[in-house]
């Protein structure tokens, strides 16, 4: 019994160091300047998959190296939209995505998806 108790604490202990140090992924939060449509793929022609309204929150997932696209989460869907038209706050000042997104640490991402 007492080395049942160990093997957990041990367990218990790699966990938490493995769950400590795990990286902290930069999600920025960014408001949308437009209608806009969030599409399933980085591309006009993808399909629709919603609009969304003028002021919405999205978290920005990750951009495309480009900063032309970026993959957001809003109102429990994911997807692409375009990044001239999110707005998101750094150093105070309210700045496009599609210009700072790189200084603000958004994830990028170097190849596109499905190429």
């Amino acid at each position: 019994m007492p080395r049942l108790i160990t093997r957990i604490a041990a367990c218990a202990a790699i966990i938490g160091a493995v769950l400590w140090f795990q990286p902290r992924i930069n999600e920025p939060a960014a408001q949308v300047s437009n209608g806009l449509n969030l599409r399933s793929a980085p591309d006009q022609r993808a399909e629709r998959l919603a609009v969304l309204p003028v002021g919405t929150t999205v978290e920005v997932q990750r951009c495309l190296d480009d900063l032309q696209w970026c993959n957001v989460r809003a109102g429990g869907k994911s997807g692409w939209v375009a990044a001239d038209y999110l707005i998101a706050k750094s150093d105070g000042k309210r700045v496009r995505l599609a210009d700072a997104g790189k200084d603000m640490g958004v994830v990028i991402e170097t190849a596109r998806p499905g190429g």
